[in-house]
């Protein structure tokens, strides 16, 4: 949890502790969720991410958390980056191609002309969002120990 977050959730926490020792099985049932959700809420601000409601338990959570703990584990980051250059060149290299095959259109031709300028928004903007994403300021801080 972020530091700017702590205070707010220590008041949810009171709250939700109140309505959950004076409350029947449904208040109980919402101060739980509630708590929860404004944890969620906030811990995803301090990441700079938007917030999109309550996940299920059990959900896949991808190669990279299993990678990074083995990673943590071994000592080594060199499969964790080795993957993510992958991942990142795999995609980056898609998008290039459906420009290159778009590129040559006949400028008459308004629909190929659309698909072009499509493709090309898709690498330019997906090499953009992820670079700003990579060189987030709010996913740099350190925190203080």
């Amino acid at each position: 949890m972020h530091l700017e977050g702590e205070k707010e959730v220590k008041d949810a926490f009171t709250k939700a502790l109140n309505v959950y020792s004076n409350g029947n099985e449904d208040a109980k049932k919402l101060a739980e969720y509630w708590f929860f959700e404004t944890v969620v809420r906030i811990h995803r601000e301090g990441e700079g991410a938007g917030y999109t409601g309550l996940k299920p338990a059990g959900l896949d959570p991808g190669p990279m958390v299993p990678k990074v703990d083995k990673a943590l584990d071994d000592g080594d980051i060199s499969e964790v980056i080795k993957h993510l250059q992958n991942a990142v060149a795999e995609e980056i290299t898609e998008h290039f191609k459906h420009v290159m095959h778009s590129k040559d259109y006949d400028v008459n031709d308004v629909p190929s002309a659309r698909k072009h300028i499509s493709a090309y928004l898709h690498l330019t903007l997906y090499s953009h969002h992820l670079y700003h994403f990579i060189k987030n300021p709010i996913l740099h801080e350190k925190d203080e120990h």
